[in-house]
């Protein structure tokens, strides 16, 4: 089979055209490349204070919840309670009242007649007594002088058992009526607000029907859940800061007043109730509440933001320090971690370069400039 010549031609011209520019590009002497300088941005390490935290959270609640009933039945005479001027204040909803005030009265006339029929009954036994013992004395000795027989004496010795037995039950009858006198006035077992009220004056009441309920709200309370791995980590007195929707601005501190013995039958979590002074009334029972429990905390130690470490989560982490215009890898321990911040252990010294821009592009080794990212138009971000 014959070639075209042509053809020929044309191979062997573009062979030697490869030929000339491979000998040329073997003669050309290797350029040496660049050494490539990274911007970056560095901060001096500084020392400073961390905390370790459990965020949990709960609902406020009164410190003492007091549902206050009447102990004796009747008709209610009075609501209201007598304010520090000494004017008359009708008990609503919001009231404050102290403890030992007299809140309500229920049938008071009835209860005083009650009382002094009591002690007419209880004198009226006293005279019996005294005229039974008077009787048993004259028939004993009548029948020791054996002017009386035995059956007179006997007679006379029931009576005065009798009517001794009749003075008692009018001492206790006396007593209950007192009683039952005192219980007619209601008052507050503690100090606190009227947060609702359940009967109006008029109203007949059974003994143990609800009047108001009574809650100390100045000092409030939360109980909330950790899990039970936290029981070793969490002590009575440890500090604890807490944030409700409603005050969204306001930081209230506290410590932990207990940690139950016990864990919930339900969730099998760890109980903690938090006890807070709440003096201005800011704090209402049935706010939500977040809870940020302190942990641990430690004070005049390395801290750096956790966005310049790398690595960690395969390899070791580590960060970059500048020397001398020099990019140095650091390999890190860490210690606490809190939010956007984290404890350095060890690696890192007070007063080294770190690198915080730019640290992505670095190698060990490699030179820097130092620059401030804003100058060049670079978002921290």
């Amino acid at each position: 089979m014959k070639i075209d010549k042509k053809v020929t031609y044309r191979i062997a011209a573009f062979l030697l055209v490869l030929f000339i520019l491979w000998f040329a590009f073997m003669r050309k002497a290797p350029e040496k490349p660049e050494k490539k300088t990274v911007p970056v941005e560095i901060e001096t390490v500084s020392t400073g204070s961390i905390e370790e935290t459990m965020e949990l959270t709960g609902w406020i609640k009164a410190n003492q919840l007091v549902d206050i009933a009447s102990k004796v039945p009747g008709r209610v005479e009075s609501l209201s309670v007598i304010s520090n001027e000494g004017a008359q204040v009708n008990l609503e909803e919001g009231v404050e009242v102290q403890k030992g005030q007299q809140l309500a009265s229920i049938d008071h006339d009835v209860y005083l007649v009650e009382v002094a029929a009591a002690g007419a009954n209880l004198k009226a036994a006293e005279v019996e007594i005294a005229d039974a013992e008077r009787e048993k004395k004259r028939m004993v000795a009548l029948y020791e002088g054996g002017s009386a027989t035995e059956q007179s004496k006997d007679k006379a010795e029931t009576s005065a058992a009798m009517a001794a037995a009749r003075l008692s039950s009018a001492r206790a009858n006396l007593e209950l009526a007192e009683i039952n006198l005192r219980e007619s006035a209601i008052t507050s077992p503690i100090d606190g607000i009227v947060t609702a009220k359940y009967i109006d004056v008029g109203n007949l009441i059974k003994a143990g029907d609800r009047i108001v309920t009574v809650a100390d709200m100045k000092t409030v309370k939360l109980i909330v859940a950790a899990a039970e791995r936290y029981g070793e980590q969490v002590l009575v007195g440890m500090p604890v800061r807490i944030k409700v929707d409603a005050l969204p601005e306001k930081v209230f501190t506290a410590k932990v007043y207990s940690v139950y013995p016990v864990l919930d039958e339900q969730t099998h979590t760890m109980q903690i109730e938090i006890r807070m002074d709440n003096g201005e009334l800011l704090l209402k029972p049935g706010m939500f509440a977040r809870v940020i429990l302190i942990t641990e905390r430690k004070d005049d130690v390395v801290v750096i933001s956790r966005d310049v470490v790398l690595g960690g989560r395969i390899d070791e982490p580590y960060v970059y320090v500048v020397e001398d215009g020099t990019a140095h890898k650091r390999f890190v321990k860490i210690g606490i971690k809190q939010a956007d911040s984290c404890e350095i252990t060890d690696g890192l010294k007070t007063s080294e370069m770190l690198v915080v821009n730019g640290m992505n592009y670095l190698t060990d080794g490699m030179k820097v400039e130092v620059v401030r990212l804003e100058e060049i138009g670079v978002d921290k971000k």
